[in-house]
């Protein structure tokens, strides 16, 4: 994913995947200019994450 669709899809889930620890889901929370701010299942804040670590979850518009 990019910053730019991540400002897109603030409020959307995602899942965060960086090649070594376990997949986790999150909800974007909002954009800087270099990070996605994810707040991820079972944390009470969100996290700064690279955008290039997330991949959008389907939303019912995506679905068909």
């Amino acid at each position: 994913m990019t910053i730019d669709e991540a400002r897109e899809h603030i409020d959307d889930g995602v899942v965060y995947s960086n090649g070594y620890a376990p997949p986790e889901n999150g909800v974007i929370t909002s954009v800087s200019a270099s990070l996605v701010f994810v707040r991820y299942t079972g944390t009470p804040h969100a996290k700064g994450t690279d955008p290039a670590d997330l991949t959008l979850l389907a939303t019912e518009d995506q679905q068909s």
